[in-house]
C-alpha cells in the first residue's frame, strides 16, 4: 500500500519539496542496504565506501523525517518505517526499470533488432532454417541469441531485457504476463554409446532402460528436465540419475564415455557426436519448441519474427 501523505512530512517543509529532493540513487543505495544490513556489505555491493552510503541514507532519513534503520554496533535492522519503505522502493524500483527495458524494447524494434533468449538444445532443430529464412524476407533486422536457461528467460521477458524467448514443452498461462506459441513438434529419444548392444535396433522401449545410470538436462535450469522426469515416472521407469548437466553437448560428452544414456530432444541428434548414437522411443516423450513474449502488443517487426519462427 502507498503511505498517506503524512508519511513523507517534514517539519517546516512542505512534502512536495521534500520529495523533489528524493533521488533514486537514495532508494537504490536503501533498498541494497536493507537487503544487506550491514553498511559494509551494502557498500561492497554498490561498489562505493561506506561514508557515501551512510551519507545517502541520512539525508534520505531528513527528507522523509522519519527512522528507517535502528544502528547498534552489533547489528543494523530495520523500523517499521523502513520495513515498509523497503517494500514499495521495490515495487517502485522494480516497476521503474521494467518500464525503462519496454521503451527500449521499443527502441530496438524501430532500430530493426531482435534480441532473442534461446535454450541450447533448440539450435539443433528447425529453428536455424527459420532464421535464415526470416533474414532472406528482412535483410535489414538483426538479432542477437543469448543463451539462457528456461527460469533465466522467464526473468528476462519481464525485465524485458529480451524479446522473444525460445523453449521447449511451456505449459501454456503457467507464467503470469507471458504468452506463447507452439513453433514445432519434437519428441525425446535416447542418446547411448555406439557400442551399447540396443544399437542393432531401431527402437527401443523406455522400460529397457530401467536399470542404466542417466545423464539428464539441469533440473535447476529448466522445468524441461522435470517433464522428461515425471513423464519416465508416469510410464512406469525410475531414472536412475548420475549427472545433471546444463548443455546437451556435455550430456553427449558423457555419454560418449560411457558415463550412461541420455534423454535428449531428437534433434540433439544432428550434433553427431563422435561414439554416440540416437535411437528412437517406443514411448511419445514430448519436447516441442515455443515461442514466448510478454503480453503487450507486439511490434509488427516482432509478430513478423514469431510467425517466420512458426514456419509461416
Amino acid at each position: 500500500m502507498i503511505p498517506p501523505p503524512s508519511f513523507f512530512s517534514v517539519p517546516g517543509m512542505p512534502n512536495t519539496q521534500a520529495n523533489s529532493r528524493i533521488r533514486f540513487r537514495m532508494l537504490r543505495y536503501f533498498q541494497i542496504l536493507a537487503d544487506e544490513l550491514h553498511f559494509g556489505r551494502a557498500a561492497a555491493r554498490l561498489n562505493i565506501s561506506q561514508p557515501p552510503l551512510s551519507m545517502q541514507i541520512k539525508e534520505l532519513e531528513e527528507l522523509l523525517g522519519v527512522s528507517l534503520f535502528e544502528r547498534s554496533s552489533r547489528k543494523v535492522v530495520l523500523t517499521h518505517a523502513g520495513k515498509v519503505l523497503k517494500a514499495e522502493v521495490d515495487r517502485i524500483l522494480s516497476a521503474t526499470e521494467q518500464s525503462l527495458n519496454y521503451v527500449r524494447q521499443i527502441g530496438r524494434s524501430e532500430k530493426q533488432h531482435i534480441n532473442i533468449g534461446v535454450i541450447g538444445s533448440a539450435m539443433w532443430g528447425p529453428l536455424l532454417e527459420r532464421l535464415k529464412a526470416f533474414r532472406g524476407t528482412h535483410p535489414d533486422v538483426n538479432w542477437t541469441l543469448h543463451e539462457l536457461g528456461q527460469f533465466e528467460q522467464t526473468e528476462a521477458l519481464h525485465a524485458r531485457t529480451i524479446d522473444i524467448a525460445i523453449n521447449r514443452n511451456v505449459i501454456p498461462h503457467a507464467e503470469a504476463k507471458i504468452r506463447c506459441q507452439l513453433i514445432a513438434r519434437e519428441v525425446v529419444s535416447v542418446a547411448v554409446h555406439e557400442s551399447d548392444p540396443l544399437c542393432k535396433r531401431g527402437k527401443i522401449s523406455l522400460h529397457e532402460l530401467a536399470d542404466r545410470a542417466f545423464i539428464s538436462l539441469s533440473f535447476t535450469r529448466s522445468d524441461f528436465a522435470h517433464q522428461v522426469y515425471e513423464n519416465c515416472l508416469s510410464l512406469g521407469v525410475s531414472p536412475l540419475i548420475t549427472h545433471q548437466v546444463f548443455e546437451p553437448q556435455t550430456a553427449l560428452a558423457l555419454v560418449s564415455t560411457g558415463n550412461g544414456v541420455a534423454l535428449l530432444p531428437e534433434t540433439c541428434g544432428l550434433i553427431h557426436w563422435p561414439g554416440v548414437a540416437f535411437l528412437e522411443l517406443e514411448e511419445t516423450i514430448p519436447a516441442d519448441l515455443y515461442a514466448l513474449w510478454y503480453d503487450e502488443p507486439l511490434p509488427s517487426l516482432f509478430a513478423d519474427f514469431i510467425r517466420a519462427l512458426h514456419g509461416e
